[in-house]
Parts: C-alpha cells; sequence; structure tokens
C-alpha cells in the first residue's frame, strides 16, 4: 500500500519531468527517479484524465448578475407549536389560537404563512408568529407554516400539523343542557 502511494506521489510530483526511471535494489525495494540508474528502465507517465464540470445555467445567471442581487438567507427551524401534534380540542366554539416558533426571526422583506386543510389563512399581522383562527369545527385539521422572500419563493416550510377538533354532543347524558323531563310530567 506504501508503494503504491510513493507511486502516485511521485507520478504526481513528476509528471511533467521528462523522464521517470524505475529500479529494483538487491533487497527487492522498487525506487522511482527522475534521473537514470543502472539497470533502471524507462517509466511511460501519461497526462492525468481530467475532468472539468459544466458551469449550470445557475450559477452563469448568478456570475452575470450585478453584484447587488440579494444575499441567501437561511433559516434554522419553522416548526407549529400550537396546537400539538395530534391534539384533540374540545368545545372550542369555532375559534382556536395558533403559535408558530421560527429561528432566526423573520427578516425584512419576508413573509409567513399560514395554511389550514391546504387553504391559506387570511388576516395574519405580518411577522407575527401567532394567529386566532376562526371557523374551525368539528373534524380532523391539518396545519402547515410556510415562509417566502419577496418574490414568493418558500425558502422553508414547517412539518404538517394534524389535530382534531371535537364538539360535545347535545344528545350526550353528560350535557348539563340535557335535561330528561320529569315522569310525571310538568306540575
Amino acid at each position: 500500500m506504501v508503494r503504491i502511494l510513493c507511486i502516485a506521489v511521485l507520478a504526481a510530483g513528476v509528471a511533467n519531468a521528462a523522464e521517470v526511471f524505475k529500479w529494483v535494489d538487491s533487497d527487492g525495494t522498487v525506487h522511482f527517479s527522475d534521473r537514470p540508474q543502472a539497470g533502471a528502465e524507462r517509466v511511460e507517465i501519461r497526462q492525468p484524465s481530467t475532468f472539468q464540470a459544466p458551469v449550470s445555467a445557475t450559477r452563469r445567471s448568478a456570475e452575470t448578475e450585478p453584484a447587488a442581487a440579494e444575499p441567501a438567507f437561511s433559516y434554522e427551524s419553522l416548526e407549529i407549536v400550537s396546537p400539538a401534534q395530534e391534539e384533540v380540542l374540545w368545545n372550542i366554539e369555532g375559534e382556536m389560537d395558533v403559535s408558530m416558533r421560527l429561528q432566526p426571526r423573520l427578516q425584512p422583506g419576508h413573509s409567513l404563512s399560514l395554511f389550514l386543510d391546504d387553504q391559506p389563512v387570511e388576516g395574519l399581522r405580518p411577522g407575527s408568529t401567532r394567529a386566532r383562527l376562526s371557523g374551525v369545527y368539528r373534524g380532523v385539521h391539518v396545519l402547515r407554516a410556510e415562509v417566502a422572500d419577496r418574490g414568493g419563493q418558500v425558502l422553508l416550510a414547517s412539518q404538517p400539523v394534524t389535530f382534531a377538533v371535537q364538539q360535545t354532543s347535545v344528545l350526550s347524558p353528560n350535557n348539563p343542557s340535557n335535561v330528561a323531563p320529569s315522569p310525571t310530567g310538568p306540575r
């Protein structure tokens, strides 16, 4: 293995040299040199194969654009904190609070959007990570959030959060407003 490594290093170092010679000494050790030795044979070293990757269209356009282009910004994380994954919300009367966490904070010109069941939530305060939603009724729902730059390019999306809204039935025997009539009738 050491011999192979030595050969590679020597070949790389003398690739532009005019001649390379190889010989084996009396102990059986292989030697390489740029000077001829008694009993040495000349070794042909070919130019190494090279590969140059083509410049991508994206890179090419970035190189030709003016230096005033907006620098790329990267967010670490975006998550929906409340409601929690698989949380069951009881008797919310269609109103619920949503809380998100974004690291680092929202940058100028970027926007934070919230989607309930793949529909954009309207009326979010710009830059706010909290919202009060209306019209969230019984059933299973999915929330997700996205951060976009000025051009609308999505920079980061949260994991979707699935939650359920339950409503106590008016027919439930535990419902306080469901009072059974007196067996003797009204008095």
